[in-house]
């Protein structure tokens, strides 16, 4: 389960990496090369902003005014 999550909630580093193996992996495989196909391995690079991961705000039932009540 812990390598589900880890895998789900990689930094970009990471995620280039991991996304850049499968691809090599493809690149290399018997099947493409059978084809003669040619393949750029190479990711495409955008400027982007790292966003910090969402949080659940909870407030207490008075607050609210709902006194619990829904």
């Amino acid at each position: 389960m812990a390598d589900i999550r880890q895998s789900l909630f990689q930094r970009p580093d990471d995620r280039i990496k991991s996304i850049s193996n499968l691809q090599r992996m493809i690149a290399e495989s018997k099947e493409v090369k059978e084809w003669e196909l040619n393949l750029n391995i190479e990711p495409d690079e955008i400027e982007a902003k790292v966003l910090k991961r969402p949080g659940i705000l909870m407030f207490p039932s008075s607050a609210a005014g709902t006194q619990g009540e829904f």
